[in-house]
């Protein structure tokens, strides 16, 4: 993925974090309060804990581990990073294989990021209002770092009451869309088979 600086891409990993890693927070509410809630809740308690983590990282991917999963929609990132026909034409068990694959790279590389947070700012801005009753949503946001100011928008999901992140935008720049220039080779060479061998190995190195 081509971000403007590692910086930015550093940024946006630590924003995406911050809002995934939450306790007891409702998703049924409308989108842009829940977000509001959970970024705030996440500062406070990194900010508490920030020792804590630096000596044991392995408790924080245990911690975001058990609390990414349910507020994620790794299935619908999945089916966007491999493609439509790709998606199609692997069996149940290699599709169920690579999700698992997938949301395990990306729970180690958010954890590994949050290590790094430093009392960034963030500021949401406000909801179009005819968009709350629809089941996809955009929610923009600027993550402020000193004089430095990163443009990031957040795409969910509706399913059943509960909003679920699927994409995130950083400075004009797609996470799924890099995550699938990162496995298109090894999608159009092995399939999705392949993909789900080539994370195995990146997950087992730590």
């Amino acid at each position: 993925m081509e971000f403007k600086s590692a910086r930015q891409f550093f940024l946006g990993l630590v924003s995406v974090c911050l809002l995934w890693v939450t306790t007891n927070v409702a998703f049924a509410e409308e989108p842009l309060p829940m977000l509001e809630g959970v970024t705030s809740k996440v500062m406070s308690e990194l900010k508490k804990h920030r020792e804590e983590i630096h000596q044991d990282p392995e408790k924080l991917y245990a911690l975001v581990d058990h609390l990414i999963l349910p507020h994620v929609d790794f299935v619908e990132m999945a089916r966007w990073v491999v493609g439509r026909n790709a998606w199609k034409k692997a069996s149940p068990e290699t599709q169920q294989a690579f999700i698992k694959a997938f949301r395990d790279m990306v729970v180690r590389s958010y954890a590994r990021s949050l290590l790094e947070y430093t009392d960034q700012e963030v500021e949401f801005l406000p909801l179009r209002e005819a968009s709350v009753n629809e089941e996809r949503v955009q929610i923009s946001s600027l993550i402020k770092d000193g004089s430095q100011i990163t443009h990031m928008n957040y795409y969910l999901l509706n399913e059943g009451g509960s909003w679920r992140v699927y994409d995130i935008i950083i400075e004009g720049v797609s996470l799924i869309q890099g995550y699938r220039a990162q496995f298109a080779d090894d999608i159009r060479e092995g399939g999705v088979s392949q993909a789900v061998q080539t994370m195995q190995r990146h997950n087992s190195q730590g």
